[in-house]
């Protein structure tokens, strides 16, 4: 069975509303990857911890994983 929220987004989809945002489980974290005009706002448990600029969330993913595990 779909849930709500999945089936909502594809109902959206269909009539041209776009759904931007991507769940990731990372580290033990859940992250929510949500479009913005100017790129990909990062979120944990509903506050905003960072910012991605770019139009692919794949890339922001990414981009994020990268300056975690970069070393300071």
């Amino acid at each position: 069975m779909m849930s709500i929220d999945r089936m909502a987004k594809m109902v959206q989809r269909r009539q041209g509303i776009g759904v931007k945002d991507k769940v990731v489980r990372f580290r033990g974290t859940t992250l929510v990857f949500r479009y913005n005009h100017d790129g990909y706002d990062i979120f944990i448990n509903g506050q905003k911890i960072n910012f991605v600029k770019t139009k692919d969330v794949n890339e922001a993913v990414r981009i994020y994983k990268a300056t975690l595990s970069s070393p300071c």
